[in-house]
């Protein structure tokens, strides 16, 4: 991968992090900023390599590399204990506002153990009582792990959702979405929508929303009889996520939802759109996430008695929708595995085959102006061969 010349100064550095902020998430931001990192350390000047491990952070993160995220953080953390001047009012707040980030990729990989993930909330924690912060960010990421492992969540949501938002909170549309799914996971399609109300109409937005709440709510939104809602938000979800590795999980929900609604041709073809995730996913929990929403729409082409067809799987052979299904339904299987024996529990698996066996929810909804059914693909493969 080519990349410019490395700069000779700090005013150079700062100039080149300003140049790859501008970057899409993804191998040539991260790229560069692995090598400003490594420019940063020839200075003299803490404050700079920071910033360039800063850089480096985000760029793991919203690239979807959870391995290397805390690892970048260990190194920030010990600048800020060793040199905590160095850390300006908007540096100590990134670096506090990231213990969240740690907490979560640390969550999505199953060789993690659960008492290390325990041991890092109890530094968050910590950490946020001795800086004199609030701790409702604390009793958050308390929350996702108890959802996460399937322990009974009624207080770990209650001592964080009834808390006062504070400066470190997860944005608006975040913590909308964690309290939505909440009420998706005890079956309240309706008390979720509500709570979703302000991201699905676009008055609550971030990064990361409202293409992951959208992604969640469609199924929702076709069992409370709103087919026309859930139809126009696919569209523009899924255009939010295709081809996104840090969305993976969103991809493998639109799949889902083509499957579940009759437009299983049209959900071969967003798999084939997204054949580069089998590869590029480096996060479990989302490799997961897009692996049970791919297995959903394969067993449903085979159940329709289609399991002939080519379909888009990993790279190195051809597939067709049998022998892709076992493949994904192999590797899906070994990864909630992995994550259930690191939890102590069956919550993963569980929610992994409650997807599977979801029936329909339409036999038909119209999704594009000329929608494809799988007789076509059938017929076109034919006339191919």
């Amino acid at each position: 991968m080519p990349t410019a010349p490395l700069p000779q100064n700090t005013d150079e550095l700062y100039e080149a992090l300003r140049d790859n902020d501008q970057r899409p998430y993804g191998r040539t931001r991260t790229v560069t900023a692995e090598e400003l990192v490594d420019a940063a350390e020839q200075f003299d000047d803490p404050a700079a390599l920071a910033d360039a491990l800063l850089e480096l952070q985000e760029a793991y993160t919203y690239g979807s590399e959870p391995r290397k995220s805390p690892v970048v953080f260990a190194r920030l953390l010990n600048l800020y204990d060793e040199q905590p001047d160095v850390f300006d009012e908007r540096r100590r707040h990134q670096l506090f506002w990231r213990f969240k980030w740690v907490a979560n990729a640390l969550l999505s990989l199953p060789e993690v153990p659960l008492a290390t993930l325990r041991q890092w909330l109890a530094e968050m924690r910590d950490r946020y009582t001795k800086a004199g912060l609030d701790l409702q960010p604390y009793y958050g990421q308390a929350y996702q792990l108890a959802a996460h492992v399937g322990e009974d969540t009624a207080l770990a949501y209650e001592l964080w959702a009834a808390r006062a938002r504070s400066r470190y909170s997860d944005c608006e549309a975040c913590e909308i979405c964690e309290r939505a799914r909440h009420h998706l996971a005890a079956g309240d399609d309706q008390g979720a929508l509500r709570v979703w109300e302000p991201v699905l109409t676009g008055k609550d937005s971030c990064q990361e929303e409202p293409a992951r709440s959208i992604s969640y709510a469609l199924l929702a939104l076709l069992r409370t009889g709103q087919a026309d809602r859930a139809r126009e938000l696919h569209l523009a979800g899924y255009r939010a996520c295709r081809r996104n590795p840090s969305t993976a999980g969103e991809v493998g929900r639109h799949l889902e939802f083509c499957a579940l609604t009759g437009n299983e041709a049209r959900g071969l073809e967003l798999l084939a759109e997204n054949r580069s995730l089998f590869e590029e996913v480096d996060s479990p929990a989302d490799l997961l996430s897009f692996l049970t929403g791919v297995e959903v729409l394969l067993r449903r082409v085979e159940f329709l008695g289609h399991g002939e067809l080519a379909a888009a799987g990993y790279a190195g052979r051809t597939w067709t929708v049998t022998g892709l299904r076992a493949e994904v339904g192999r590797r899906a299987d070994e990864l909630a595995g992995r994550f259930d024996a690191r939890n102590g529990t069956a919550a993963v698996g569980e929610r992994r085959r409650a997807r599977l066996d979801r029936a329909p929810l339409l036999d038909a909804l119209e999704l594009t102006l000329r929608p494809r059914v799988l007789d076509d693909l059938a017929v076109s493969a034919s006339a191919s061969a």
